[in-house]
Order: structure tokens, then sequence, then C-alpha cells
């Protein structure tokens, strides 16, 4: 079976015991041109309905609370929501994003908002109920902050104005995100293309110093040639200078040890003249294919001038 048809036979148990549609990113990442990595379904089945339907379902003590199930199910990972009939509606209209509310019943795909025009033209925006409850929905479910960053970087989309204000208006609720949301999404933001335009609108919200690299380099995007993020902040550091990403990185309390690893390459990235260590010399190669843009003559050049 290919993916569709293990995401609609999902869909069709659970339908046949209460009501159930798809929500979230699945539906965006597909319309935005994405894989996706998990489906998320929002259904009145109770937990231990759907324990009956699919064994391999689990939970933590906390989800269960409210009312979230997991499962892997021929290989893909699915999130169930689960609430009462009369809650259904409701929770299908508390979206952060205008490119998150949509919903699908395995027929019809319905837009509640302007998502399909704000994906045609990749605009981030602020749903409904971001913009008229922030103080409770910031409080309840802060990550919606920390998720509109790395939206940004992931995918090629850029903040509606009412959105930037609306952030720079609530800046201090990034402070009440968990640190392991905070480590975890920076993470995630770093794989991104677009990590420049992301850092920006930090900078933008009043969440790290201004620098103006970043106005003109908002747009500039940068592959991801290895999963070394690592090497990804050295570069970062190179074309913005080390403050800013250091204050990245402390404001997601991530490891010390990678301001450490920004201090001890970077001098290599400025200068030629500096003597390589056999040992480093893997990573300098990979730094290179960042600041060389994989060019692979200037590569090879820097190989032969190491020896």
């Amino acid at each position: 079976m290919d993916k569709e048809q293990i995401i609609s036979e999902v869909l069709i148990k659970c339908q046949a015991q209460g009501e159930t549609v798809i929500v979230g990113g699945y539906i965006r990442n597909k319309l935005l041109g994405y894989d996706f990595k998990d489906v998320d379904l929002l259904t009145t089945c109770r937990p231990e309905e759907l324990k009956t339907l699919f064994p391999q379902l689990n939970w933590t003590e906390q989800g269960l609370e409210l009312g979230i199930t997991r499962m892997t199910y021929r290989g893909i990972q699915f999130e169930f929501s689960s609430c009462f009939k009369e809650a259904f509606k409701d929770k299908l209209e508390k979206r952060d994003f205008t490119i998150n509310q949509f919903y699908f019943d395995g027929h019809n795909l319905t837009s509640q908002s302007t998502g399909a025009n704000d994906i045609e033209l990749k605009l981030l925006k602020a749903s409904d109920y971001l913009q008229n409850s922030t103080t409770e929905c910031l409080k309840n479910s802060p990550q919606a902050f920390i998720r509109a960053f790395r939206f940004v970087s992931l995918y090629e989309l850029k903040w509606d104005e009412s959105l930037l204000t609306l952030f720079q208006n609530n800046r201090n609720s990034f402070n009440t995100v968990p640190d392991g949301r905070l480590q975890n999404e920076a993470y995630e933001i770093l794989k991104g293309k677009n990590i420049l335009r992301s850092i920006y609108y930090y900078e933008q919200v009043g969440l790290i110093s201004t620098n103006p690299k970043l106005e003109e380099m908002q747009d500039v995007q940068i592959p991801l040639y290895t999963q070394n993020l690592a090497a990804r902040l050295i570069y970062l550091s190179y074309l913005l200078g080390r403050q800013t990403v250091i204050e990245w990185l402390t404001l997601h309390h991530l490891s010390q040890k990678l301001i450490e690893e920004i201090q001890l390459y970077l001098p290599y990235l400025k200068t030629d003249n500096l003597k390589i260590h056999p040992k480093k010399l893997p990573f300098m190669t990979l730094l290179k294919r960042y600041q060389y843009q994989d060019d692979k003559e200037k590569i090879k050049d820097f190989l032969k001038n190491s020896r």
C-alpha cells in the first residue's frame, strides 16, 4: 500500500466509530509541495475506542489528559486528538496560522479562512483565533510562537505584517516555551534553507540584537550539505558575526559546546593562513563547502594547499 492508501485506511476506520478529519501539517506540507513527517487527526473517538481499532496505540499520562494518543501504523506516524462531539467544531477552528486551518474528511478539503490564498502567496499569517485570543493562546500553547520561526526556515514563507506586530507585542511569551521544545525546534530551524530569514524575524521581534547584515541577507538560502549542524552554525557566524549566532543559541538554551566550536573554528574561515591539523581537515572541508558554496574547484584548491 502507498502512503495515501494507508492514511485513508486509518481515517475510514476512525470515521466508522466517530466524526474524524485530518488536520494540521500533513495537509499544509502537501499544499506547499513538501513531504510530511506525520498525520494529525481530530476525532470524537475516545482513546479506548482507538486502542480497540489500533492495538499499537500509545500515550503518555500527560498526553492522555489532553486526549492525545499516537501510533506508528505501517510505517507512518499518526497522532490523534480526541474530543467530545460538542467541542469538535471549536477544536477545528482553534488553529494558530491560516495555512494550518484546513481539514480533510476523505472526500473534501475545506479551508476555514484565507489559507488557500496564503499558501499561494507563501505567507504566514495568524488565524483569527490567534489574533483575537493571543494572551490565552500563547499562554496555553506558546509553541505557536516558536513554530512561526520554524515554518519560515523550512518552507519558503514570509511573515504577514500583522503577525510580526502580534509577536512584537507579545515577545515575552517566548520565555514560556519549555526548554525541551526550544531546543528541539532550534535544531529543526537550523536544517532549513531559509535559516537567515528565520533569524531575521528573531531580530525583528526583538529577541536578539539588531544586525544590519540580516536585512541584507534575509533572502539568501543556505543548502544543508550534511546533518552536522555545528558546521552550519559556524558558517552562520562567518556570515553574520558570532555575536548574533551566540545570542540565538543562548535564547534556545543550547549547549555551550556549540559556542566553543564557533570560537574554535571561525578563525579558519576568516583567513587561509592558519595551519590545519590533519584531524580537523574533514570538518574544515565541510566548512569550506559552505564558504565556497560547494564550488568543487575551490574545495580542491583548499585541500591541495592544506597538505
